[in-house]
């Protein structure tokens, strides 16, 4: 525990630090108090394009700005001078921020925040989409004032001609003596209170005309001073600005200004503003599913790509020494992953316009001994450094199943196996019926999971501790996951560290009545430690 942070005190702190500074969104740089740069964030690098080459030697803050100068960032100037004028301007005690704009067009949003051991840390953003909206926003709203004020200012010299020109003004008034009581209303008011005329023969006082606005003020000063307090209010069917000016003679004249229509376009602009801000969450949501859905891209077609290779490699070594029939094998393990890719591009592109992430199934009803067993060898052959068993006690199981995003699942299962057991040997696949569901157990004797992090391992990119140094990009499980899910099976895992692991899968089988079209649900992910 160190000033509030919690960090974990076997936690290698080079490692940790790296994770934080690829995981982060913004680019970092940190300076000691002589301005020599000790983090210089990769997506910092890429923000000011800077090549690897400014960093082949452990460079000053001033050596970065002068290369920017150099390369005609700030224009015309100086190198040494403009460097200087920045880093006076840059680093400076406490916290504060500015705009620098990039000459793409982009801009950056530069804070600094001193340290208290001396130096600064610099967080740089791009807020290029964020300058547009606040411009679009600005212009909206610069509108709207001159709108706004050009009424406002309609209103003023109406109220400067008002001796002379009382209805013709756009807004409904009263006059009020000294005593309060009402002395003239304008056509206008008379319009939208028709009962003012009985208040003005009667000689009434304005708390008496408007009851329910202002009857409990008990006299003018009263009445005028919670006017004051809610200028804004609801009368006649409609929103009125009611204000109060002074008479020379004593008395008040009180305007009331409807402002129906301005309310209407304030929501309306709050509106617009609510659904921009939507359309900008979503936009990032749309961006990060573009990422996932790259990264999970690639790491689906590496399987069947190797067998591709793997095939390929077999033919051109011993194309002399082979059979016909090793031939025809060996291309159709190449046209059978062909196959495989072609599938997944389609699956995947239904992937990527979703969305919510749905995995759309093509299930068929099938054996699935045959798959099982197709899967098995095929997987033996292109992982020659373990043995693939497979156990079963199944028969002629039928399954309702999209054979292909099966076949994707038990790969995923298997190459994991194979991954995370190096210098182990065998990999035991078990098959067999558990109650209405079909299970498939892939155990493997190696590096295992820690406890803590088993309910974890389906989440999308994340990798147990333990896989440290193996390849990998944890999409593997979330996609088997999804698979499994939507065919409305259950996965589970058992693991110890050192000891290995054991993914059990779990399908719904065709029973007499799941065959007119009722499958038991049994629901998606089981973590068990």
């Amino acid at each position: 525990m160190l000033s509030g942070h919690y960090i974990r005190g076997d936690t290698d702190e080079h490692f940790l630090f790296a994770a934080l500074l690829s995981s982060m969104h913004q680019g970092v740089g940190l300076m000691d108090q002589n301005q020599e740069v000790l983090v210089f964030s990769h997506k910092a690098k890429e923000l000011f394009d800077l090549p690897e080459g400014v960093f082949q030697r452990d460079p000053n803050l001033r050596d970065i700005l002068k290369y920017f100068a150099e390369r005609g960032d700030y224009g015309p100037c100086d190198p040494e001078d403009q460097a200087d004028k920045v880093i006076a301007r840059s680093v400076k005690s406490g916290v504060h921020s500015f705009d620098r704009a990039m000459q793409d067009g982009r801009f950056l949003q530069i804070q600094t925040t001193e340290l208290p051991t001396g130096g600064h840390v610099m967080v740089y953003s791009d807020v290029t989409a964020m300058r547009e909206v606040e411009q679009r926003l600005t212009a909206s709203q610069d509108e709207l004032i001159d709108k706004l004020s050009a009424r406002t200012q309609e209103l003023e010299e109406n109220r400067e001609v008002l001796s002379c020109a009382i209805n013709a003004i756009p807004d409904a008034l009263v006059m009020v003596d000294a005593e309060g009581r009402l002395k003239l209303a304008n056509a206008v008011m008379r319009e939208i209170y028709p009962e003012i005329e009985t208040h003005l023969d009667n000689n009434s006082l304005v708390m008496e005309a408007f009851p329910v606005n202002f009857g409990t003020a008990e006299d003018l000063g009263e009445c005028i001073e919670r006017i004051n307090t809610d200028g804004e209010r609801r009368m006649f069917g409609s929103w009125y600005r009611i204000r109060v000016s002074d008479l020379a003679t004593g008395g008040i004249i009180i305007v009331f200004t409807d402002i129906t229509d301005l309310k209407k376009q304030n929501e309306k602009l709050r509106a617009h503003t609510d659904q921009l801000v939507k359309h900008l969450r979503k936009e990032k949501r749309l961006n990060e599913m573009q990422r996932q859905f790259v990264s999970m891209a690639s790491h689906e077609f590496r399987t069947p790509l190797a067998i591709i290779d793997g095939a390929a490699q077999r033919l051109k070594r011993r194309f002399e020494r082979l059979t016909p029939d090793e031939v025809r094998e060996r291309i159709g393990h190449i046209r059978e992953a062909v196959l495989r890719i072609n599938y997944l591009i389609e699956r995947f592109i239904d992937f990527s316009v979703s969305q919510e992430g749905n995995l759309e199934i093509d299930p068929h009803d099938c054996e699935i001994l045959p798959v099982l067993r197709a899967i098995c060898e095929r997987e033996g052959q292109a992982h020659k450094s373990h043995r693939i068993t497979l156990t079963e006690s199944i028969g002629d199981l039928t399954l309702n199943f999209d054979r292909r995003m099966i076949e994707q699942c038990l790969v995923n299962l298997i190459g994991n196996a194979v991954k995370y057991s190096p210098g182990q040997e065998e990999v035991l696949v078990d098959a067999s019926v558990d109650g209405k569901s079909l299970r498939i157990d892939v155990t493997d004797f190696g590096v295992g999971i820690p406890r803590n992090e088993v309910k974890k391992v389906f989440g999308r990119f994340f990798r147990a501790s333990t896989s440290s140094g193996i390849p990998g990009t944890g999409i593997g499980l979330n996609l088997t996951e999804m698979i499994v899910a939507r065919h409305k099976g259950r996965i589970s895992i058992r693991s110890e560290v050192g000891k290995g692991s054991t993914v059990s899968l779990r399908l719904p089988v065709i029973t007499a009545e799941s065959a007119g079209g009722k499958q038991d649900s049994v629901g998606p992910v089981e973590a068990v430690e």
